[in-house]
């Protein structure tokens, strides 16, 4: 009798190890390939959208550098373009109060040494050069509005481009 409760009890241990066997292999199934085919379907789409969002802030990066760069020069044309417009208004200046001296001698009693024709001739000399001088003073200005307006146009370009960037980033940070 002790024989067969043994008996009895080491196949009442096998039953209960092959009903767990068979219960956990019937709660984990082996995938389908339905489910493998989706799954990968899912990775390749989230690769194709890392890499895309990858290219498109390596592009906008690149766009924002150069952005910085035409920001740059266009800055020191104008800084060079203002230089020479402040040399041209001094010129002018000079050119002007001396046309203008040339023009008060000529109200007033002359100099011995200056005739009426001489003196005519120096302020019709004196005036070329001041006309010159107040055209190259209004195309420098000319030239100076133009490149701050082209500053404006870039720097609204950047904050397109760094805006977009920041819009990239947000998407990457949610997963979107």
């Amino acid at each position: 009798m002790r024989a067969r409760n043994i008996t009895l009890a080491a196949f009442f241990v096998v039953a209960t190890i092959a009903v767990a066997a068979l219960s956990g292999h019937a709660q984990r199934q082996p995938a389908a390939l339905d489910d493998v085919v989706g799954e990968i379907r899912a990775l390749r789409a989230d690769v194709r959208q890392a890499m895309g969002a990858t290219t498109r802030m390596q592009l906008l990066t690149a766009r924002l550098s150069l952005e910085e760069q035409r920001i740059a020069v266009l800055a020191n044309q104008r800084v060079n373009a203002t230089m020479k417009l402040t040399d041209a208004t001094r010129q002018r200046t000079e050119a002007e109060a001396q046309l203008e001296r040339y023009e008060a001698m000529g109200r007033t009693t002359l100099p011995a040494q200056v005739t009426r024709e001489e003196l005519e001739a120096m302020i019709n000399n004196a005036k070329g050069p001041v006309t010159q001088l107040r055209d190259a003073e209004r195309q420098l200005r000319a030239e100076e509005t133009q490149l701050a307006d082209e500053i404006a146009n870039e720097q609204n370009r950047w904050r397109d481009f760094n805006n977009r960037l920041d819009e990239l980033e947000r998407s990457l940070a949610t997963g979107r």
